[in-house]
């Protein structure tokens, strides 16, 4: 990747982020260019052939995947706020669109949510576009049992600090990350910013897929830092909120990875709390090549609300 390149990735990931955090205003095409530093004309062009979709098209994705995420753990929300706090002007257009990704209504999607969660068991559902599977899910609920026998570890309600990181981006299967990783450490090294054990690395979770295609879901690989650092190319900067999270304390395999994120939905479930705002989040506490076993000492971090 030559140096032209990694300058338009870094553009186009900062208006990815800004999209990210802006979903309920205006988002014009003029001003994400200007975000962007590039002109209307050449920018959607650009951002389609970065991004796999036009502005438009993935903006409307990311509003209704919002919105089904917020149908799903806010029942106190009604549909038309919902709407309007993903950035759709009316209720009836959020209702088309909503349609039109999920195949079912946003009332039928709720209450059969609703009726997964009360059963404590998955669905044999037609959401979405492929078909999801459990293997595709960071949290699927399965049953307590499964929990309480095989992945039953230290949870607790803690408030987590906020942390400023660098991050390089990665869209689609999550035993790729690796990958991504290594161009992290490979562009942090000559810059001392591997200052190990201070230094902790964390992957961010940006979608949910239980509402998002598995090659669509979006994981930034991070590195805390101290001081701000000036980021390019596939390298950004960002801010995790500090705040109450549900953590699980983890030494696990990597073939264990779905199973901890699977009991951690039932612990949620069961903590008297429900899914706030905001991005989970893997914390690793240890390098686990010097593990004896090859393990990961992992904290598995949610934010949390009370109900």
């Amino acid at each position: 990747m030559n140096t032209s390149q990694k300058e338009y990735i870094f553009r186009i990931n900062r208006v990815v982020d800004y999209i990210e955090h802006n979903l309920a205003a205006p988002l014009n095409l003029d001003h994400l260019a200007q975000i962007a530093c590039f002109s209307p004309f050449h920018f959607h062009r650009i951002f389609k052939v970065f991004v796999g979709e036009t502005v438009n098209d993935y903006i409307k994705r990311q509003r209704v995947e919002k919105a089904a995420v917020l149908l799903m753990n806010e029942p106190e929300m009604s549909i038309a706020d919902i709407a309007v706090h993903c950035g759709f002007n009316s209720t009836s257009v959020f209702c088309r669109n909503f349609k039109e990704r999920f195949c079912i209504s946003a009332s039928t999607f709720r209450n059969e949510q609703e009726k997964k969660n009360s059963k404590n068991h998955q669905l044999n559902s037609n959401f979405g576009k492929p078909e999801l599977t459990n293997e595709d899910y960071v949290c699927s609920i399965n049953s307590t049992n499964q929990w309480r026998s095989i992945m039953k570890k230290n949870v607790e309600v803690m408030d987590m600090p906020s942390m400023n990181v660098i991050y390089c981006r990665h869209t689609g299967q999550f035993d790729q990350i690796g990958q991504i990783y290594g161009k992290l450490f490979k562009w942090a090294g000559p810059r001392g910013l591997l200052n190990f054990p201070a230094t902790k690395a964390i992957t961010v979770y940006h979608d949910d897929p239980n509402v998002t295609e598995i090659a669509k879901v979006r994981q930034s690989a991070c590195l805390t830092v101290d001081h701000e650092v000036k980021a390019e190319g596939e390298i950004g900067s960002m801010h995790i909120p500090g705040g109450k999270h549900l953590v699980g304390h983890f030494e696990i395999l990597p073939q264990e990875f779905q199973q901890a994120w699977d009991s951690m939905c039932v612990a949620l479930s069961e903590s008297g709390y429900q899914p706030a705002q905001g991005n989970p989040y893997e914390y690793y506490l240890n390098n686990h090549e010097d593990h004896p076993e090859k393990k990961f000492i992992v904290d598995i971090c949610i934010p949390v609300k009370s109900l």
